[in-house]
């Protein structure tokens, strides 16, 4: 399975993947599809449709652009463990990003659910080739700052087969969820991922263009640490991790050097995988995650790709040594050693082969852990960290907590640190 994750992960599968796409593409005289799969209560949804009219018509003047929108009424079923606390946690973070791109969204919450038929019915009646996405941006406005009048009528026959189409189409496309663009075999999840889009568009656009979209990157290597920094109680990054998820692994890669940079303690909360806590994954979710980690691994010049799922006996094991590491004071470099061990190299951590490479390479006694793996204590302190992840505010991992003197914030997601940051270059202003 390494060697196939491997081979699933490799540029040269990508890019031959484009190029029998294009080729067909131009064979068939189509133009570049874009096809956008959008919700009336998903916050991104909003966001991403509000970016796209100056996005496509910078693209759209120099290649043949085709959009098609197709309203969801609902996400697949298990996408998200915790979906109350995902979508609050997903208001705010687009009260950020429409901070960070100066765009519209609402201070307040004021979106009702008995105006979601209303709204929905509204986005289906502009058909999903409409050119017009302004007119689904206000229709977004309109529930979002609760001015839309509920009819108390629900979807008509019509529009309730129309809404099952789309869902159809989304999950035989293969994917789970909306705010997203599926283009070229390939999905961009809301406006985090139109970089990558852009890029790909750029690289077939006959036109010398330069990105644009590259506000959320985290910027590490630019940016000199604040020089004041307040050091009567000292900041510190708590991590919450699975060493299962591959958003972890590039999670953990980022806090480790980011509190380097920023000289603060990290605190590694490792909290069971869903599967182990008894909550089915989508399988779209599962395939996506590990393309969309795998071109965020890229980016980041992280290796990743050669994968041995530590599910059951791995995660077991690592999380039974952790209190050792933990005392030996070598608890990061441990879980960074068995996360590389299990998403870059290969290594089948489930095994005592395995595990003693992942051990010895950490600098811990091989003979002691050996004493120790079989040891059930770890569970409490796993379930208390994610009980107390969820107590923050936070659905899932990777999930970062920052707090210094007075103020303090919580994030979900790999590609937030570079919130952190600026909150903390804020705090230093």
């Amino acid at each position: 399975m390494p060697y196939l994750a491997q081979c699933l992960s490799s540029n040269g599968l990508l890019n031959s993947k484009r190029y029998l796409i294009e080729l067909k593409r131009k064979l068939l005289r189509q133009p570049h599809n874009l096809k956008v799969f959008i919700k009336i209560d998903d916050p991104y949804s909003y966001i991403l449709l509000q970016v796209l009219p100056k996005f496509i018509a910078r693209y759209n003047a120099s290649m043949p652009l085709s959009l098609s929108f197709h309203p969801i009424a609902s996400h697949t079923q298990n996408a998200f463990p915790e979906p109350l606390l995902w979508q609050k946690n997903a208001f705010n973070d687009c009260q950020y990003l429409a901070e960070l791109y100066d765009l519209n969204f609402p201070n307040t919450d004021l979106s009702c659910d008995a105006q979601k038929i209303t709204a929905t019915k509204a986005l289906i009646a502009c058909g999903t080739s409409t050119t017009d996405v302004q007119q689904l941006v206000t229709i977004f406005e309109q529930f979002w700052q609760g001015k839309l009048a509920s009819n108390n009528a629900n979807l008509s026959l019509v529009e309730d087969e129309a809404v099952a189409r789309n869902s159809a189409l989304l999950k035989a496309l293969g994917h789970y969820q909306a705010g997203t663009i599926y283009y070229g075999n390939e999905w961009y999840w809301g406006v985090d991922r139109l970089a990558y889009l852009e890029q790909r568009l750029i690289a077939l656009s006959p036109q010398n263009l330069t990105p644009r979209l590259t506000k959320t990157r985290l910027k590490l290597d630019l940016l000199p640490p604040p020089s004041k920094t307040n050091r009567f109680k000292r900041p510190s990054l708590t991590l919450y991790f699975s060493i299962r998820s591959p958003y972890s692994h590039l999670g953990l890669e980022q806090a480790v050097k980011f509190t380097k940079k920023y000289q603060m303690p990290l605190i590694i909360k490792p909290v069971l995988p869903m599967v182990m806590r008894g909550l089915a994954v989508p399988t779209a979710k599962k395939m996506y995650i590990f393309h969309d980690t795998t071109r965020e691994a890229r980016r980041l010049n992280i290796d990743y790709g050669k994968v041995a799922d530590p599910l059951g006996k791995g995660v077991e094991r690592c999380y039974a040594l952790f209190e050792y590491a933990e005392q030996q004071g070598k608890a990061t470099e441990y879980l960074l050693n068995y996360s590389r061990a299990v998403n870059s190299l290969g290594i089948h951590s489930d095994t005592d082969a395995g595990l003693k490479r992942i051990v010895e390479h950490s600098g811990l006694d091989w003979l002691h852990a050996q004493s120790l793996i079989e040891q059930p204590n770890w569970r409490q302190w796993a379930q208390q960290n994610l009980d107390e992840m969820l107590a923050l505010g936070q659905w899932g991992v990777p999930s970062f907590h920052y707090q210094d003197n007075h103020q303090q914030i919580s994030v979900w997601g790999q590609d937030r640190l570079a919130r952190i940051e600026q909150f903390i270059r804020r705090q230093s202003e």
